[in-house]
C-alpha cells in the first residue's frame, strides 16, 4: 500500500533507546511547589486560590456600584476574571 512508508516499530533496538532516553529526560526537573505548615502545595493551586479570591474581592467591590452591570454575562466573565487573576499572580509571584 504504501512504498515508501518508514515504519517505526517499538520493538526495535534504536527505538527502544530512544523511548528511554525521552522517559528520563521528560522527569529532570521537580514540580514547583511552596512548603508551607510541613506540606508541600503545588504553585498552581496556591494561584488559583488567590485568583478566586481576588474575584471576590472585585465582586465586592463591583456589587454597590453600577459597574457590575457591566459584567455580564457573569457565567463568562468571572471564570475570565479568575483566570486572568491566577495567571498575573503566577507572573508577579514566580517569574522563573
Amino acid at each position: 500500500m504504501y512504498k515508501n512508508a518508514y515504519i517505526l516499530t517499538a520493538g526495535s533496538p534504536r527505538n527502544l533507546l530512544l523511548i528511554s532516553a525521552v522517559s528520563f529526560i521528560a522527569g529532570c526537573t521537580p514540580a514547583p511547589s511552596i512548603v508551607m505548615f510541613g506540606a508541600s502545595f503545588p504553585d498552581w493551586l496556591l494561584c488559583s486560590a488567590a485568583g478566586i479570591l481576588i474575584t471576590c474581592l472585585l465582586h465586592v467591590l463591583l456589587s454597590n456600584n453600577r459597574a457590575k452591570l457591566l459584567l455580564k454575562p457573569v457565567a463568562i466573565v468571572y471564570p475570565c476574571i479568575t483566570a486572568i487573576s491566577s495567571m498575573l499572580v503566577w507572573l508577579l509571584l514566580f517569574p522563573n
